[in-house]
């Protein structure tokens, strides 16, 4: 509390700055959200800014984790079940076990090696006992993709033969070539909520490819979140549009530039 002091840092009551940061590691809240908020020249903060303003930032991005995850679950549900499908229909339900059917044979391998890392470690979960004690430990593709990570499940799609990529991307209408790249986002963000990481202020290290009429950047949070609207229901979107909004008025020193946030986001993602 000492040192933030001395760095220029409004706090007026120290007792709950350190009853604060007591709970919430300093390198996790100070650090991460301080971003922004120090003059480099001087390495002090900027004029009148407060202890407040960045417990503010970091609630702030615990809601917007909170919403990111929720519009994220449909669409990763909806995934699952599409991968699951095709690949059970087309190639039966051991298919994905076969590298025949997918494109290359060292990615193939590296599934495979995360599929029994991440079999092994679920054990004792129902679905891997009982296909344990009743099929020789076989899943079918089903109960496959339950079982998986998020990031795995993509990376088997990435190594399916182009056409059944083609044919799982057009199902969520869109060209693969945009597909593949908001599916790589789509993970980031996903393993950063479910870290508790930051999204405020955060630049992403798989931008999403945007259509040309999008006139907002592709390498923060507002890509994401506006082309999630496509996979979700228009009253989970709504709900999450509201809570967004609180979000925005219960912590007024959060900056939506820093999110990617163009001055016409309102009117984006109420269209």
């Amino acid at each position: 509390v000492e040192h933030l002091i001395k760095k220029g840092l409004i706090i007026t009551d120290k007792n709950f700055a350190n009853e604060t940061l007591s709970n919430i590691n300093y390198y996790r809240m100070i650090d991460a959200y301080s971003l922004g908020l120090i003059d480099k020249s001087t390495d002090t903060y900027r004029e009148n800014t407060t202890f407040e303003d960045i417990l503010g930032l970091y609630l702030f991005d615990i809601e917007l984790r909170h919403i990111m995850s929720e519009l994220l679950e449909e669409f990763e549900i909806k995934f699952r079940t599409k991968v699951a499908y095709f690949i059970g229909q087309k190639y039966g339900p051991l298919g994905y076990l076969d590298k025949n059917n997918f494109e290359d044979e060292e990615h193939f391998n590296d599934f495979i090696k995360s599929f029994n890392r991440e079999k092994d470690y679920q054990s004792k979960s129902p679905i891997i006992k009982h296909h344990n004690d009743v099929y020789d430990g076989q899943l079918p593709i089903w109960a496959c993709v339950e079982v998986l990570s998020f990031g795995t499940i993509s990376k088997l799609y990435s190594n399916m033969k182009k056409e059944d990529q083609d044919i799982i991307a057009f199902d969520f209408g869109v060209k693969l070539i945009y597909f593949r790249s908001w599916l790589r986002s789509f993970v980031e963000v996903r393993n950063i909520c479910a870290h508790y990481g930051r999204l405020y202020n955060k630049l992403l290290l798989a931008p999403p490819k945007l259509y040309n009429s999008m006139q907002f950047t592709n390498k923060r949070i507002f890509a994401v979140f506006i082309l999630l609207k496509n996979y979700c229901s228009k009253e989970k979107w709504k709900n999450c549009l509201n809570r967004l909004y609180n979000a925005f008025r219960n912590y007024n020193s959060v900056d939506s530039y820093r999110m990617g946030f163009p001055e016409n986001w309102q009117e984006l993602l109420e269209k």
